[in-house]
């Protein structure tokens, strides 16, 4: 919008001076019209470099400074609107100093061109030259307010993307932690009572068999409340296994891997100081041996790579279960590289994968900032 402006007003001061020189009687000849012409094309050459603050774009107006002065060598009664299409893009479009030297090489022009050197006319160019590069100034410093405003909005805008994405991976982050916690905790609690109830009861029992088997010869009931005591306590310890059962769900295994890598990163993180964010989907299956391997072999190897080689501060892993397949995606900050090498580390995730029939990509590229690799597995392998 704004160039389609700029573009009018240097058409219309062009066709406006145009017309003066003819109202004033004056004939414009052939080498004039094409001094005219070469307004025109500058002019249109400037548009491709207005948001390059270069010496090239100084240098095209300073040739319309060179145009007016051609201009009046030429005997050509120059009206003040020509000299406002140089001068406009001399305040407008440069950076400082270059505003400067044109503004005083174009008041120079404006003033070489007054004829007779009438003392009147060059106070009034002079005037209208000042007045109309402090407008051109102030009209580009609150335009120059505009786009700072607007930019840093636009800034503020994405730092809010990115602080609502965080937000988000750190909600999903301390639900897997959560779950996590849970689960072990839960395992904790359940080996604690096995091992310590479970052991006393069975003890117990075992106690109760000899006592019963001492007191068979003594002809009372003390056998009698021996095999009581028996039954009592074999029904509490069923009761505790029973809530060990409870306690402990059946389909534990399938959270084998998850803690295993949680174990892996938390003895990581003691070593390198490194941040490394785990995350989980909800819907977990259980995976095979192989798989199971292959994916704790992989984290791992990414972890040391990354502690190694990639100098990275940061490190996120996620496994994300669908119906269908186990998609783990591992991605560091680091220097990354982009020629990748394959060491043993790398054939060696890529062999254990294969084996279980899945996929490995990886890449590491100056636009991902990094490196990254994504391992798929399929559910209806884990067999």
């Amino acid at each position: 919008m704004k160039n389609k402006f700029f573009i009018f007003i240097h058409y219309f001061l062009i066709t406006s001076s145009l017309i003066q020189i003819s109202v004033n009687g004056d004939k414009i000849t052939g080498i004039q019209f094409l001094l005219y012409l070469c307004f025109i094309i500058l002019f249109n050459l400037r548009l491709f470099y207005i948001n390059r603050k270069t010496f090239l774009l100084f240098a095209l107006c300073l040739t319309d400074w060179t145009l007016c002065f051609f201009l009046h060598i030429t005997g050509l009664v120059i009206p003040f609107l020509i000299f406002l299409i140089p001068l406009i893009d001399s305040f407008y479009y440069n950076s400082k100093p270059y505003t400067y030297i044109l503004g005083i090489i174009g008041l120079a022009v404006c003033i070489f061109s007054v004829r007779n050197f009438d003392m009147g006319i060059i106070i009034n160019y002079t005037a209208l030259f000042i007045l109309s590069g402090g407008v051109l100034e102030y009209f580009k410093l609150n335009q120059n307010k505009i786009i700072f405003s607007q930019n840093k909005i636009e800034e503020l805008s994405i730092q809010r993307e990115e602080l609502l994405n965080s937000i988000h991976d750190l909600e999903i982050y301390n639900e897997s932690i959560e779950d996590l916690m849970t689960l072990k905790e839960r395992n904790r609690i359940s080996r604690e009572i096995h091992d310590s109830v479970g052991h006393g009861l069975s003890t117990m029992i075992i106690q109760l068999n000899a006592l019963y088997a001492a007191a068979k010869n003594n002809n009372n009931d003390l056998p009698q409340k021996i095999l009581d005591l028996n039954a009592f306590a074999k029904k509490n310890l069923e009761e505790v296994r029973f809530a060990l059962r409870e306690l402990k769900p059946v389909d534990y295994n399938k959270y084998e891997i998850i803690i295993l890598v949680h174990n892996l990163i938390g003895e990581f993180k003691k070593m390198t100081n490194i941040n490394v964010q785990f995350t989980f989907s909800k819907d977990i299956w259980s995976l095979n041996e192989k798989q199971s391997h292959a994916v704790y072999k992989a984290v791992q190897e990414f972890l040391s790579n990354s502690a190694k080689y990639s100098n990275a501060s940061k490190i996120t892993i996620h496994f994300s279960y669908t119906e269908t397949s186990l998609i783990v995606t591992m991605k560091d900050n680091g220097i990354g590289c982009t020629d990748i090498k394959k060491g043993i580390g790398l054939k060696a995730i890529e062999e254990r994968v294969k084996e279980t029939d899945g996929t490995v990509y990886y890449e590491s590229l100056p636009s991902i900032k990094g490196f990254f690799m994504r391992l798929a597995f399929f559910k209806n392998k884990a067999l």
